[in-house]
């Protein structure tokens, strides 16, 4: 173990590969847990890396089985604890305890393909890249091609760059399967803990990415890593969660135009939008109006901080 952390951590060296971290927080969900470890397990490639699970205070038999998984599996792993409630808050102590320069972030109902991690070091050898999305297939519909109902996440074949400094378009870039650069989410504070699993705004991933781009990182969509969705949908659950994908839209709305360094980018972009779906959307704007008033009432003083956000790494 010790060996495989070492190189993870020294990793950078002449052959451009970065050290990676796969990172999968949790909470109560132990049936899909084992089966995305159980595909992490088959991983394969020519790039070290490490797993590191983070347990954001799972009542059920998560921590037995990580225990369990731990004693019985060749694939070194780190559990970390986070008790505090929070997708984000699990997602910044994954980081902290993370030894990779090329964190992936990976959820427990997403099960990566074997050749992911080669795919994002393959991505990341290019040293101006800060984050990147990858494919997200639907996983009950490669079990039965019949089932309609299944909500694929992004299943683009074609690769998206974002040159740093210009618009990351909301949607493209997926947290379910998402790698990023230490150091570029380290700059940037880590990831917002008022957004994402547990709080009343999603599109965390489209936040983070636009605050990197604005740092000075390129990113894009990379069809090559690829994982497979383990969460089937009803039209009337697609639709609940769209809704509330609008709400946290217009929480970012509120943080890129009250951003001086993203104003310049988004503001044009966001009216444009607004304007066009006024339309025929009339009650999709409406939803991001409101999640852009609720979240700029919940955090008028501290719009712009990320609340604890990731410390420091030297």
């Amino acid at each position: 173990m010790s060996e495989l952390r070492a190189q993870i951590a020294g990793m950078n060296g002449d052959a451009g590969l970065p050290g990676v971290s796969i990172i999968v927080p949790t909470r109560n969900r132990v049936s899909k847990l084992a089966r995305c470890l159980e595909h992490i397990s088959a991983i394969r490639g020519d790039t070290p890396w490490e797993l590191i699970v983070v347990d954001n205070g799972s009542s059920d038999e998560t921590p037995q089985f990580l225990d369990d998984f731990a004693n019985r599996s060749p694939i070194p792993l780190k559990v970390v604890k986070e008790p505090a409630a929070g997708g984000m808050r699990s997602r910044n102590a994954g980081a902290e305890a993370a030894r990779g320069e090329v964190l992936i972030f990976i959820d427990n109902d997403c099960y990566p393909q074997p050749d992911i991690v080669d795919q994002y070091a393959g991505i990341f050898r290019d040293r101006g890249i800060g984050f990147a999305g990858g494919r997200i297939l639907p996983y009950v519909r490669m079990e039965n091609e019949r089932d309609g109902r299944t909500l694929a996440l992004m299943e683009s074949e074609v690769e998206i760059r974002y040159p740093a400094g210009q618009l990351v378009p909301c949607g493209i870039i997926q947290g379910g399967n998402m790698a990023l650069r230490r150091r570029a989410l380290t700059a940037v504070g880590g990831f917002d803990v008022r957004m994402g699993p547990g709080t009343r705004f999603p599109a965390e991933d489209w936040e983070i990415a636009t605050r990197i781009g604005a740092e000075g990182w390129d990113g894009g969509y990379f069809p090559g890593p690829v994982v497979s969705h383990d969460h089937p949908r009803t039209s009337g659950e697609a639709k609940s969660r769209l809704r509330s994908y609008h709400v946290g839209m217009g929480a970012v709305y509120v943080k890129l135009v009250a951003n001086p360094r993203t104003r310049r980018i988004y503001l044009p972009h966001i009216l444009r939008r607004f304007l066009g779906d006024m339309k025929l959307h009339q009650a999709k704007v409406a939803t991001q109006i409101y999640g852009g008033m609720l979240f700029l009432r919940q955090n008028r003083r501290h719009l712009l901080e990320v609340m604890p956000g990731m410390a420091q790494r030297v």
